[in-house]
């Protein structure tokens, strides 16, 4: 290759760099700008918090997308995380050139606890870290117009995944108020709810065919449930305190007999009937979850 060619070839390398630094330079600024508004988003939607919600945000700045955006950004710093400028300028560049966005956050209290946000178009994944340790990854997809998001939850310990559609209610084209919980053994539980707070009705799939249908109320087990057995046989319980059966319980066997007990805390106790489907009665009692005969 001869000199000038080399000499033109550098010219035009060196005015490309120039050129994009000094386009990044006034997109900055831009940016500059118009983050001077969106700082006004001070209140965000907190998850599993119905009641959190930014107001009029969208006639301040015009920008659905730029909105929801920093709505989530806003709910990081809500929960004890603030902003680092950690990443260097030539990623910074590379962020410029693919359109995506990364930022940096360090727990106020405990800077061993990082998020690594990455923004782009209408997702948003969230990579939260103990130490070098990676423990959740959350990934939101907004819809069309930026009024809910469906929210995808990694918990890298227990490898459980939840997943909830439309969080915020809001979405008017899909009416998918529903969400799901994962497990690695195959278990599953369905359920529906208001603003990130599990409530109303639910199914847990047991991975050997067994499901149970239940209620939550704000995440929580409550009230009459019923166990259907891939067998046939079905139980009708109550849940009470800490997500466990407590109260009476009827147990229906696939061959016509019945049970009828009592569970404290999880626990089969007290007086106990059982009634053959020709009619016989049988009584006895539990302790500690065992059978005690007269």
């Amino acid at each position: 290759m001869n000199k000038d060619l080399k000499k033109f070839i550098l010219f035009l390398i060196g005015s490309i760099i120039v050129a994009f630094a000094i386009s990044y330079s006034y997109s900055a600024y831009q940016s500059h700008e118009k983050g001077k508004d969106i700082d006004k988003v001070k209140t965000t939607f907190n998850f599993g918090n119905a009641d959190k919600k930014v107001e009029d945000v969208k006639e301040e700045s015009g920008d659905p997308q730029e909105v929801w955006q920093e709505q989530r950004l806003g709910a990081l710093e809500s929960l004890g995380y603030a902003k680092v400028d950690i990443r260097p300028f030539y990623k910074r560049i590379y962020d410029k050139l693919t359109g995506k966005k990364i930022y940096n956050y360090k727990s106020i209290d405990d800077e061993t606890k990082k998020v690594v946000v990455e923004v782009k178009d209408n997702k948003i994944i969230e990579n939260f870290f103990n130490g070098d340790k990676a423990t959740t990854r959350q990934e939101l997809v907004s819809n069309d117009d930026f009024t809910s998001y469906d929210l995808k939850s990694y918990d890298l310990d227990t490898m459980t995944v939840t997943t909830f559609k439309d969080v915020l209610n809001n979405d008017t084209y899909l009416n998918t108020k529903n969400g799901i919980i994962e497990y690695e053994d195959g278990k599953t539980i369905e359920f529906t709810h208001q603003n990130g707070a599990m409530n109303g009705p639910a199914v847990e799939n047991l991975p050997n065919g067994d499901k149970i249908k239940f209620v939550f109320d704000n995440n929580k087990r409550v009230g009459e449930a019923e166990k259907l057995y891939k067998n046939g046989d079905r139980e009708i319980f109550i849940y009470g305190e800490n997500n466990q059966k407590n109260g009476s319980s009827i147990y229906y066997f696939a061959n016509g007999d019945l049970e009828e007990t009592t569970y404290v805390n999880g626990v089969l106790q007290g007086a106990a009937k059982y009634v053959y489907k020709d009619g016989a009665v049988e009584h006895y009692e539990y302790k500690d979850g065992k059978r005690i005969e007269d």
